[in-house]
């Protein structure tokens, strides 16, 4: 890459992508859109036939006709440009839907010469003669190749952010074993201490009630300490099919709402349940919870709500607090990212850990209410 020089200029320049290509591919545009129907219809014929691809499509029908409209402005798009920085921009956002759904690059790759097939059978039909046919093929290869090399390239920037927090996970880890280690043993010998002293100060309330806030902080202490371990160790799973309703009455049971927070649960009664280990998730919306409560403050709304979506039941905790600063949302779910003032950021990313371990996925969402929204997307269990 030349110094200064754009990424997009740089794959132009290196398939050869010029003037002359962007006017074959306008004049292109009119022989094209009568088959757009045809070509958008076998795209996805193609996609939901093969169960490795089609496993990216969790939202049944109703997704495919939502693509299918993404499809055909990706098709205008492909053919009248311009061919500048927004365009390279909206293509790489593409792309990084596709990193975000989890589709294999071979579907995306394999997917994309579907699209090139039927555009080279428009060409051959009614080109006015071999010379243009040729040239006006070129130029379909060479956009698409650009359009392949972009969408690669954010499988690859995904590639190297999950390497930067494998290896800071890993450096964490080693940090923690070693501070919980060496925290634990005088944390104990502090609960040692404080029940001879409480066996010793009878029923002095003044006192008591200070020893009650400092075994209430170093149980804070071990908590923090635990919650630090369970992000680096790796706990067995103990699936089962469980029902979202009970698992989300038992998180709100496990820790006491303040007053004055509005509580809205909507499940459906007919609502699949889902295959999780019961304990670990009820940890994680404890914690999801928490965190909604604390955002909504007194006199605000948190509110539950779920539905199937493919082979996955999607839950959504939302709140009406402020929302979450842009400018730590995409590092949310690391450890010791946080957006509390007292925090110390290793909750959200406990909940991202167990939830990909029961084989579910976790992320921010726009919510039914102005503040923050987080979707747990837990797999259906299978039918006894």
């Amino acid at each position: 890459m030349q110094h200064g020089e754009h990424l997009f200029d740089e794959i132009k320049r290196y398939v050869g992508f010029d003037a002359r290509d962007e006017a074959l591919l306008r004049g292109l545009y009119e022989r094209v859109r009568p088959h757009a129907d045809r070509i958008i219809d076998d795209f996805y014929d193609h996609i939901l036939d093969h169960p490795g691809a089609s496993r990216a499509i969790t939202g049944g029908q109703a997704q495919v006709e939502r693509l299918k409209g993404t499809l055909r402005g990706w098709l205008d798009g492909l053919f009248t440009g311009p061919w500048d920085l927004a365009y390279y921009e909206l293509r790489a956002r593409i792309g990084r839907r596709h990193v975000q759904i989890d589709l294999p690059q071979q579907y995306m790759i394999t997917a994309m010469d579907v699209i090139r097939g039927h555009v080279v059978d428009v060409i051959l039909d009614s080109a006015a003669d071999p010379a243009q046919a040729r040239a006006e093929i070129h130029a379909v290869d060479r956009l698409l190749d650009m359009e392949l090399a972009i969408m690669l390239h954010t499988y690859r920037e995904d590639y190297l952010l999950r390497m930067q927090r494998t290896e800071r996970l890993a450096t964490f880890g080693q940090l923690v074993a070693s501070i919980g280690h060496e925290l634990r043993n005088p944390l104990g010998v502090m609960e040692s201490s404080l029940f001879l002293v409480r066996s010793r100060v009878g029923n002095d309330e003044r006192v008591l009630r200070h020893l009650d806030r400092i075994e209430a902080q170093i149980r804070l202490s071990n908590r923090i300490i635990g919650d630090m371990l369970d992000i680096v160790r790796d706990r067995p799973v103990i699936a089962r099919a469980v029902e979202v309703g009970a698992l989300i009455a038992a998180a709100r049971e496990a820790f006491p709402a303040p007053p004055g927070v509005r509580w809205v649960v909507d499940l459906p009664a007919d609502l699949p349940r889902v295959s999780a280990d019961f304990d670990q998730l009820r940890q994680v919306f404890v914690n999801l919870l928490t965190n909604a409560v604390d955002a909504a403050g007194e006199g605000g709304e948190v509110r539950i709500t779920a539905a199937p979506a493919g082979t996955s039941v999607e839950i959504v905790v939302s709140d009406s607090g402020p929302g979450i600063d842009p400018a730590v949302r995409a590092r949310l779910f690391e450890p010791l990212v946080t957006t509390k003032p007292r925090g110390i950021g290793l909750g959200l990313s406990l909940c991202k850990r167990i939830v990909e371990r029961n084989g579910g996925s976790i992320g921010v969402v726009a919510g039914p209410l102005p503040g923050a929204a987080f979707q747990v997307a837990l797999p259906i269990a299978e039918a006894p």
